[in-house]
């Protein structure tokens, strides 16, 4: 998740204590079962050994589009359950949460943490799920981070890929170099570069989640911004600390795996709780953006910020769907 107001309350409480009609040609096939009442679809993908847990919702991708996503840190893929229930009126729904998350295998290595591995792992999952179709993904946080690398090393499978915040922590490198040039800047970003640095520390942040302290911190944050509660567990809290020790090191700070990113459509939903410098220069880094302010905060966007999320969202599905 990229640092906001209330965001930034939450990560300082841890270091101290998708309704535009889809036209005919988009082959979209309505869901025949009111997604809002039913059930996903669960089952599970392999990569590396891990089991993955994957929700399906709507049609198949035989019928419908696919639609990707999957959770940040904190918090699993529930996140985006209503979102993924409204989407599945015309679309297929992929909801899956990554290693360390929900009911997915939880591996602390860090070794095996790495963003081309969970980048190999959501290529599994869709795999398995949209066999020889191109996918579309909304995700945030470390879900944006994910289908970047994907897209990055995968050239063309990737649609439109749309986020909430800042989409690539490569090209977040960047960004910060940016910001050094401004002191203004720099002085904004100093909340969040102190975050990263604190949770790349060795052994402390997983102690600290163990306790349940930062759970209940999260928790209280949320509550008082207002936000809707997140799906937090301590296993999740812990093993998403192994995934940024095992990334933010190297891809923010010091050796990004690449500085530009080529995708259909890569469209960016920046909130007021979004630091304006972890974009700066994105539309140099990549071919095609789409950048649409919004209200809502990385917590309350499925309510607060769901009418221009849906429409944007189905713009860039129909553009860039094969017909």
């Amino acid at each position: 998740m990229s640092a906001t107001p209330s965001k930034i309350a939450r990560k300082t409480l841890v270091v101290a204590a998708l309704a535009v009609a889809v036209t005919a040609s988009a082959a979209v096939v309505p869901a025949t079962a009111d997604p809002l009442a039913e059930q996903p679809r669960h089952s599970f993908a392999e990569y590396q050994g891990i089991p993955i847990s994957i929700y399906e919702y709507g049609p198949s991708a035989d019928q419908a589009p696919t639609v990707v996503t999957t959770g940040g840190w904190p918090g699993d893929s529930t996140i985006f359950e209503d979102a993924a229930r409204a989407l599945a009126g015309k679309y297929h729904v992929v909801r899956y949460d990554h290693r360390g998350e929900g009911l997915s295998g939880h591996d602390l290595d860090d070794r095996l943490n790495s963003l081309e591995n969970l980048a190999g792992e959501f290529g599994a999952v869709i795999d398995q799920t949209a066999p020889g179709h191109v996918v579309h993904t909304y995700t945030e946080g470390w879900g944006s981070y994910i289908m970047s690398e994907y897209a990055f090393r995968h050239p063309g499978r990737i649609a439109s890929l749309s986020s909430i915040g800042a989409p690539s922590l490569d090209l977040e490198h960047y960004a910060v170099l940016e910001s050094g040039r401004d002191p203004a800047q720099l002085v904004q970003a100093v909340p969040e570069l102190s975050y990263f640095a604190a949770m790349s520390t060795p052994i402390l942040p997983e102690l600290f989640a163990g306790t349940g302290l930062d759970q209940a911190a999260f928790s209280a944050a949320i509550a008082l911004g207002g936000d809707e509660p997140i799906n937090l567990t301590q296993a999740d809290l812990v093993s998403g600390v192994s995934i940024y020790r095992a990334n933010m090191p190297t891809r923010l700070a010091t050796t990004p795996a690449y500085d530009y990113l080529e995708v259909p459509v890569l469209q960016v939903f920046q909130s007021p709780d979004d630091a304006p410098y972890l974009i700066d220069g994105l539309d140099k880094r990549t071919n095609n953006l789409w950048l649409t302010e919004t209200q809502g905060s990385h917590a309350n966007f499925g309510h607060t910020s769901w009418p221009v999320i849906s429409t944007e969202l189905d713009k860039a599905i129909t553009t860039t769907e094969p017909h």
